[in-house]
């Protein structure tokens, strides 16, 4: 998905106005994963009054117009495919209401404070576009050209931006301060948690030890006639256990390589060798064996497989410590912490104070 984020300042005012670019956790509409084609073709939905309230906070409203304008010039820049035309519009336009509501608030509250911006405040924002914007080869003259909604638009938001930066910094973040016992304290936790994990890992040697004996008395018990199945469900850590270690057909890049190599290179029928991976220790059983076969008429071609079962016994790794952060970068990972739970507190107290409506009842705000 083709991204055209909202560029501001602070990550305050990122978070509240998100609107063009969400992440693919989101399971974007435009995504072709997140949302199947449509089985047949719907019905043409009836037109809608372009002067309907679509949302409105007091006596401000936004119209349908205004908010299709929006979703249009939206679905267009990222090429949404037909048949997911009807969902995409719905999430787009659940986006333009969202922004429309969070931007007249907080504009709103601006106004009443008075706050400016001054040609300092533009200069200092567009040298961190600019920062921004080399990764992709691109000016800030480039961006708001090409801004879906267009470039008056986009300088328009730019300020917007601006506005909305200001006066989070004036009344939420100037006053966030960072304890130094809390940057200690974080620094302790860590360094606690560490020597946890490294007292963990001294112990591992012998436990897998006891692993690997275990794999070994199986192996014994197979080559003096045990059967492999009837030990596999009885002792097998893998959920094949359960049908006798069978792990069905697979081709070569479907399992680990030290797992890969050894079923490949047995004979049919056999046992191997005790195999380690990253899982454990394994004793593999080749079952069959299917050569690679070359597309002929209108059969494709087949790629070399192994049908194949094991016995899995997993063995404990060793975890890996934490890097201890220098007091900086924890003092800037708090800050933004707190920033965050600031910045929603504050919008939370913004709309308490409003009458808000919208024509999506079960859309967050």
């Amino acid at each position: 998905m083709k991204c055209a984020p909202l560029i501001y300042a602070t990550l305050a005012s990122t978070l509240v106005f998100a609107t063009a670019c969400k992440k693919e956790a989101d399971k974007k509409p435009s995504d072709t994963s997140a949302a199947p084609a449509a089985a047949a073709a719907t019905t043409p939905a009836a037109a809608k009054d372009p002067n309907e309230v679509v949302a409105s906070i007091n006596d401000t409203k936004y119209l349908r117009k205004d908010m299709d304008k929006v979703v249009t010039a939206l679905l267009k820049a990222q090429n949404v495919p037909a048949a997911q035309q009807e969902e995409a519009r719905k999430y787009f336009e659940q986006r333009a209401v969202y922004s429309f509501v969070m931007k007249t608030l907080i504009l709103g509250e601006a106004k009443k404070q008075a706050i400016a911006v001054t040609d300092e405040d533009r200069k200092a924002q567009t040298a961190k576009m600019e920062e921004s914007l080399k990764a992709q080869n691109k000016t800030v003259a480039q961006y708001f050209k090409e801004s879906p909604l267009g470039e008056e638009s986009a300088k328009a938001e730019f300020e917007d931006g601006l506005i909305i930066d200001k006066l989070l910094q004036k009344n939420v973040l100037d006053s966030i301060k960072i304890d130094a016992a809390d940057v200690a304290k974080t620094i302790a936790d860590i360094e606690k948690q560490n020597a946890e994990i490294a007292e963990k890992n001294k112990g591992l040697d012998g436990t897998n030890a006891v692993k690997k004996a275990k794999i070994e008395g199986l192996k014994k018990q197979l080559a003096a006639g045990g059967d492999f199945a009837e030990l596999a469900k009885a002792n097998s850590d893998c959920p094949s256990s359960q049908k006798g270690g069978d792990l069905g057909e697979f081709t070569r890049g479907q399992m680990v390589k030290a797992f890969e190599d050894a079923a490949f290179s047995q004979e049919v029928g056999k046992v191997g060798d005790i195999v380690e991976t990253p899982f454990g220790y394994h004793l593999i059983k080749v079952t069959a064996k299917s050569p690679a076969l070359e597309a002929k008429g209108d059969a494709p071609a087949k790629p070399e497989s192994v049908t194949a079962s094991h016995i899995l016994i997993k063995t404990e790794q060793a975890q890996q410590p934490q890097p201890v952060p220098t007091k900086e970068q924890i003092e800037t990972h708090l800050k933004q912490q707190k920033s965050r739970e600031a910045v929603q507190k504050y919008l939370e107290g913004l709309k308490a104070a409003v009458k808000i409506t919208t024509i999506f009842p079960d859309m967050p705000l």
